[in-house]
């Protein structure tokens, strides 16, 4: 998703609060003038996550301060979400429908993002996922989704947060369950980006004991295809189709006219005006059908 005037503006509102901790104005001034020249000179490819990145490398640089380390916080997440696995799966299974069933708790576990949300905590977690976020997936995308699942030969999976990686095994579960001739990959984030999930996360909830998991050699917030890795790259241009949990995904990889399918929630306002959605509203969609209103 190419850069706009709002994800812009966003940009920089959050870098202004990054530094109102700080007193010395002039030099506020100075870094403002550096995040704004780096968001003015957006190349095509450009798009929110890449330059994020670009973001908080230059506020390392500028204010020799380091970002805040997430391990802690995805450890607690990760570990909540595996207390809870048992009992989720045991709903999954005992559903009309367990696939979609599991995509919509995988759905649910969108919500565990601090890069999107200013605050996000385990009670709130709990109460989305007690509440089944009972809105069902769109039932046209689903069709296709299981059209295409049916003459596939070759899946890749793309994951987002931490804790929300739990879920994510859940479907996959499900899926090799329903498909045992679908070959499936998930790739996680090759580096750690906030509180994204990456090989450690994989390893820790299990996810690698039941498929194959790679990184994909990037620290951008997504799947930035000029950034991954070749064997990354590779996966996702040869696979019969992608899931992609998150914002960050669709931020990344939309228009790049892959079969994807999307599943995340709206957690900003730019998302809420593209599919003219409510805040935390679930979205299923596809990347060939698509016509957000941009």
């Amino acid at each position: 998703m190419r850069m706009n005037p709002f994800c812009m503006c966003c940009a920089v509102n959050k870098q202004e609060m990054n530094i109102r901790k700080f007193q010395d104005a002039d030099k506020k001034v100075q870094y403002m003038k550096r995040v704004m020249a780096r968001i003015a000179e957006a190349e095509p490819f450009d798009c929110a996550p890449n330059i994020s990145v670009d973001l908080k490398k230059l506020y390392t640089e500028f204010w020799k301060e380091q970002p805040e380390d997430y391990t802690a916080v995805k450890h607690e997440f990760n570990q909540l979400m595996l207390h809870l696995e048992e009992q989720l799966e045991k709903n999954i299974r005992k559903s009309g429908d367990p696939l979609e069933t599991a995509l919509l708790y995988a759905r649910i576990g969108n919500y565990i993002d601090f890069a999107a949300l200013s605050h996000v905590d385990k009670d709130t977690v709990i109460s989305l996922i007690e509440a089944e976020n009972k809105a069902p997936l769109d039932p046209q995308e689903y069709a296709h989704f299981l059209e295409d699942l049916k003459n596939a030969s070759s899946l890749v999976y793309l994951t987002d947060n931490c804790g929300e990686i739990v879920l994510d095994k859940l479907v996959i579960k499900i899926l090799k369950e329903l498909y045992p001739r679908l070959t499936i990959t998930v790739i996680v984030r090759g580096f750690p980006v906030i509180n994204d999930a990456t090989m450690e996360d994989a390893v820790e909830v299990g996810l690698t004991s039941i498929v194959r998991v790679i990184g994909n050699g990037s620290d951008v917030g997504g799947t930035w295809l000029p950034g991954i890795s070749k064997e990354a790259g590779n996966l996702l241009h040869t696979a019969d189709l992608l899931l992609a949990k998150g914002q960050g995904n669709f931020e990344t990889l939309n228009d790049s006219g892959l079969n994807i399918y999307y599943l995340f929630l709206c957690k900003c306002q730019w998302f809420q005006k593209l599919f003219h959605a409510d805040p935390l509203q679930g979205m299923f969609v596809n990347e060939r059908r698509i016509t957000p209103d941009r």
